[in-house]
């Protein structure tokens, strides 16, 4: 019986100790591995470097994303937030074990707001000025945003500004060697398209396309084009100062390259020149406006 005991008491200790051994092994942490990374970034666009050691995958979580990027040196670019941004790297060695590192980007601020034109300026509040001219003859400030289905523009002037008639230029190819390239903007015009007649919705007004390959004054009128511009009208927002906001559907300028410019010539009712937005002068060009990258960000 003794030696019975003895037998069952030698079998039990065997046990525990290859049950503790298992569980030692799983739960230990390899020292050896370290996450780690440094970036560098060009407006919303960041390079990843992976500094991490004892890995063999990673996981990245890029502080926008519902799913994990896996690439060992990611790139990124924001289009969906800004600001301070979390992103967490997980190094994970040929065991299954984790280390990880979270450090803090800072991305440039996204802008989505619904521009509608009515008249009511406060959706331009967190958009900034893109070019001004203090001393302006009846225009004086340009904002442009750009994305969605339309080019939205405010306008800010002084109280000449009413935009009964205006000759508006657009290069919507982001080439000014291509196009109506005009001698009131030397340094930078190349329109493609021209929109002619009063600032305002559903006008006489029409839109016409510049053809003329060597870049001279030759416009083909856009059958029903006018009905494609909605506008608020002048609106009296100061004792001296007045606004309008416009906005022309994307499709109305044919293939959009990555910038659209714009420049003006304000005219009254009876065709007397007012004055140009921007300014002629010899070095003088269109405001040009780069469009945001839309598509959602995706490591590579």
């Amino acid at each position: 019986m003794k030696k019975l005991n003895i037998f069952y008491f030698i079998i039990t200790a065997l046990l525990i100790i290859s049950c503790g051994s298992s569980n030692s092994e799983e739960t230990s942490l390899d020292e050896n591995l370290i996450a780690d990374f440094s970036f560098t970034s060009d407006d919303n666009f960041f390079e990843f470097t992976n500094l991490s050691q004892g890995a063999t995958t990673y996981r990245w979580d890029l502080g926008d994303l519902s799913f994990y990027c896996e690439k060992e040196n990611p790139t990124y670019r924001y289009v969906t937030v800004g600001g301070d941004i979390d992103v967490t790297l997980t190094a994970i060695n040929g065991s299954g074990q984790e280390a990880s590192i979270t450090k803090t980007i800072q991305a440039p601020k996204v802008i989505d707001v619904d521009i509608k034109i009515d008249g009511n300026f406060d959706e331009w509040q967190d958009i900034d000025f893109l070019y001004e001219e203090a001393d302006g003859i009846s225009v004086q400030k340009i904002k442009i945003y750009g994305k969605g289905d339309n080019v939205n523009v405010y306008l800010e002037g002084n109280e000449l500004m009413k935009m009964d008639l205006v000759d508006m230029f657009i290069d919507s190819d982001g080439d000014s060697s291509t196009g109506f390239v005009s001698w009131q903007w030397p340094e930078g015009s190349g329109a493609d398209y021209l929109f002619e007649g009063p600032l305002l919705s559903a006008s006489w007004g029409s839109f016409y396309q510049q053809t003329d390959p060597n870049g001279g004054w030759a416009w083909a009128a856009l059958a029903g084009s006018g009905v494609n511009l909605l506008s608020s009208g002048a609106v009296s927002i100061g004792e001296s100062t007045n606004a309008i906001e416009f906005s022309i559907p994307k499709t109305q300028l044919g293939t959009l390259g990555e910038t659209i410019s714009f420049a003006f010539s304000e005219k009254t009712s009876g065709w007397a020149a007012i004055g140009d937005f921007p300014k002629v002068s010899a070095t003088g060009s269109f405001v040009s406006y780069t469009f945001p990258i839309e598509a959602l960000g995706v490591c590579q």
